[in-house]
């Protein structure tokens, strides 16, 4: 071999060499397939816009998942150890089941590319349901599909936090950012805003809502609405109608799941009393609720 020759081999395998280090220090490039709004949460930041929805949550703290079995070794202790880091960071808890998870983890071993980069995974809230103070997240899902190139599973953990709501940021340093980089790190704003939301724990909030009254002599007709605004069903509860302070009906409202309402129709109720002042609904919640304030409605307008 001549010194040209040489020099030509040696250059080569100098830009290889580059190549490499290039490639371990910023772990490649990878895109997500969920394509957040226009965020710019930072790694210590406000809460605002850091969600695809206003104060998304699961219905608690505790949270089960399953990772599907054709996912490999890698990918399955990739996801395990995204559920640690989450967990370790915030007030939440993972637990894997057999069946009924809150989270499904499945993977894909092909390579998928979008506009010259690689794709890594998806992940998002699949079912959610809205109410008055929560979008509660009732299932979420997670596609990996390239493996992670750092010392952490950055992959993973992107794809869960899009799980738990969060949306993609405009911060290049944060694990939110649409594209995968070894460098990002998970946002403050993140770990405070999980926290803030799931401080409020798991319970049943019945309130009492589109309410209508009127009377033909003695009888009544009463129209209303009964919703559970809540992250838990409520249980089976006695609800209490009172003309002025007479108690007139009582029955039993059925449980409501998180979300579910019902409207209840009465007609022809027989009052004793001639002239009524005032007609008081209250529900009577053997349990703890989120708040008893929306439980009871007067209607003061002198009905006669």
């Amino acid at each position: 071999m001549n010194w040209k020759n040489f020099l030509l081999v040696l250059f080569n395998l100098v830009m290889i060499a580059f190549v490499l280090i290039y490639w371990v220090n910023t772990g490649g490039e990878s895109d997500f397939f969920v394509k957040g709004g226009d965020t710019n949460f930072n790694t210590e930041g406000e809460f605002s816009s850091m969600q695809f929805y206003e104060n998304m949550r699961f219905p608690d703290s505790k949270i089960s998942y399953k990772i599907s079995p054709e996912c490999s070794l890698v990918k399955k202790n990739d996801m395990e150890e995204a559920f640690d880091i989450i967990e370790n960071k915030t007030i939440l808890n993972f637990f894997d089941v057999d069946s009924n998870e809150q989270i499904t983890v499945s993977c894909e071993e092909k390579s998928k590319m979008e506009e010259g980069l690689f794709i890594a995974g998806e992940g998002g809230p699949t079912n959610i349901t809205s109410g008055k103070n929560f979008n509660v997240i009732l299932h979420g899902s997670i596609l990996l599909i390239r493996d992670s190139e750092c010392s952490q599973p950055n992959v993973a953990i992107h794809e869960l936090l899009h799980v738990l709501g969060l949306n993609h940021s405009k911060n290049s340093n944060n694990i939110m950012y649409p594209i995968s980089k070894c460098r990002q790190t998970i946002g403050e704003d993140s770990i405070n805003l999980i926290n803030s939301l799931y401080e409020t724990p798991s319970q049943p909030d019945l309130e009492i809502s589109s309410v209508s009254a009127s009377f033909s002599g003695r009888y009544l007709d009463l129209n209303l609405s009964i919703k559970n605004e809540g992250l838990s069903e409520s249980v089976q509860t006695q609800m209490k109608i009172y003309a002025d302070d007479k108690e007139v009906k009582e029955f039993m409202v059925d449980p409501l799941g998180i979300g579910q309402g019902i409207e209840i129709k009465i007609a022809n109720l027989w009052v004793s009393k001639i002239k009524i002042n005032q007609l008081r609904l209250v529900l009577l919640d053997s349990t703890d609720e989120l708040s008893l304030d929306n439980n009871e409605v007067i209607l003061e307008k002198n009905l006669d």
